[in-house]
Order: structure tokens, then sequence, then C-alpha cells
């Protein structure tokens, strides 16, 4: 089957399942800062990787509270990485609570910043994902930026019918093979 087929049948299965193409793969962001931004870098919503970056900068001392959302069309399982970076205390920005469709994960401080990497976060077809990304910066403000990779899990009735397709080819071969007996 060729790629425009196999896409034109995703788009037809999303449709028929109550999503349109169009509404596939939907991005927003709530609470912006100066350099607020959540976008797909990679893929597209019938790819089975995607890739997506996010971030946010301020410039100047605030509390803040930023929530990325995101629908992808496919299953599938979810990893990516969130990091500051400062070069003086009056740049300094903290993430102070990172959460991840309902999850908490505290994101661990290094002598120039923080960094975490999240893995097998489970996505499921047309629901809406969350990370929210809470903290504060100095005088100066800050930045943080985080990458986000999407990897589409076959459902159970797909691995279903690809066994049932081994199978029924299977038995095809080994008919044909019986039915070949020479006198």
């Amino acid at each position: 089957m060729s790629v425009s087929k196999i896409g034109l049948c995703a788009a037809a299965a999303l449709m028929i399942g109550g999503m349109s193409a169009a509404d596939a793969t939907v991005f927003h962001t709530y609470h912006p800062g100066d350099g607020n931004n959540f976008y797909l870098t990679s893929g597209d919503p019938f790819a089975s990787s995607i890739t997506a970056n996010f971030g946010d900068g301020f410039s100047s001392a605030v509390d803040f509270d930023d929530k990325f959302e995101f629908i992808i069309p496919q299953n599938g399982v979810g990893s990516g990485s969130i990091s500051t970076s400062f070069s003086s205390l009056s740049n300094l920005l903290t993430i102070t609570d990172l959460i991840i469709n309902g999850s908490h994960y505290v994101v661990p401080s290094n002598g120039s910043g923080q960094f975490l990497s999240v893995n097998d976060i489970p996505i499921m077809i047309g629901a809406t994902n969350t990370i929210e990304v809470i903290g504060n910066t100095a005088s100066k403000g800050g930045t943080f930026s985080g990458t986000l990779t999407f990897s589409a899990v076959p459902e159970t009735a797909t691995w279903g019918m690809i066994l049932v397709g081994f199978g029924l080819v299977g038995a095809t071969l080994r008919r044909r093979r019986e039915s070949l007996t020479f006198a």
C-alpha cells in the first residue's frame, strides 16, 4: 500500500471515529511568557514517530504556570526531556513542579540549571495530553525548553489482524506446497 493510501486510510479511520484530519494534532498553550512556543519539529499526525519542542522565556522576575496541551490521533508512548540553564543568579529560572498527564515530577537541579528525562508515558488516541510547568524566575528572567517524542503502538486488534494475515499466508503456502506433489 502506498504512503498516500495509508494516509487516506488513516484520515478516513479518524473521521469514522469522530476526529477529523484537521483536528488530528492540536497544540494549545496557556499562560504564555515572552518566548512561549509549542510546535512539531518532525513527523505529522499520522507518522509512526512525531517530535515536538516546547518552552518559554521570561524577561523579568515572575512566577509562572505554563500549560501545554496536545492531541494525537494514534495510541502510543511518549518520552521527553525538559531543561533550564543559567549563567548567573540574575537569570535563574527554577521549575518547582512538572505535571505530565496528571503525574507530578521533580526536576532535579545541578550547578548550572535543571534537567529531567521522562519515558513511557501512555498516549491514547484523541485524548488531551497536558504538560504543565510551574516555577519562578530571578530578576532578569530565564528560559526553559523541552522536547517530546511520540512513538505509535498498534492497537491489539491491529496485532490480531497481522497475526491472522501471517497465518493465512502460511496456510496458503503450505497448501500450495502439498498440491505440488509429483507421481
